[in-house]
């Protein structure tokens, strides 16, 4: 049997009825629910492989990796005030990633060591 179209209406599978709206959720008639999703395999079907669970912690707190890999970097930068230079030269540029591609792209201008 060839299924007829109808502008703005749908269908019923079950009973056969004109629903009115194409996004009508349920057929009045026999109450067949209309679902444009497709259902999902099977559990036992999907591939499950269990990831282990990391401790949650909130993004505001500080570890202490953190500030022992912060004070490196203000002793290798030569103080606060050279490491709010650079930040404010971060800032500057548009972002960490501009940086980084900056510094990516004057590195490969520089000239190596000439060995004697």
């Amino acid at each position: 049997m060839a299924k007829r179209t109808r502008r703005g209406q749908k269908q019923c599978p079950k009973c056969e009825a004109w629903v009115r709206g194409t996004r009508a959720k349920a057929c009045p008639k026999c109450g067949h629910e209309f679902n444009g999703k497709q259902e999902p395999a099977p559990k036992a079907a999907r591939a499950v492989v269990a990831a282990p669970e990391a401790p949650a912690k909130p993004a505001s707190t500080v570890t202490i990796e953190q500030i022992k890999a912060v004070s490196q970097m203000v002793k290798t930068s030569g103080g606060f005030a050279r490491l709010h230079e650079l930040l404010g030269l971060i800032k500057e540029v548009g972002g960490l990633k501009k940086f980084k591609d900056l510094l990516e792209a004057m590195e490969v201008t520089e000239l190596p060591p000439i060995p004697f």
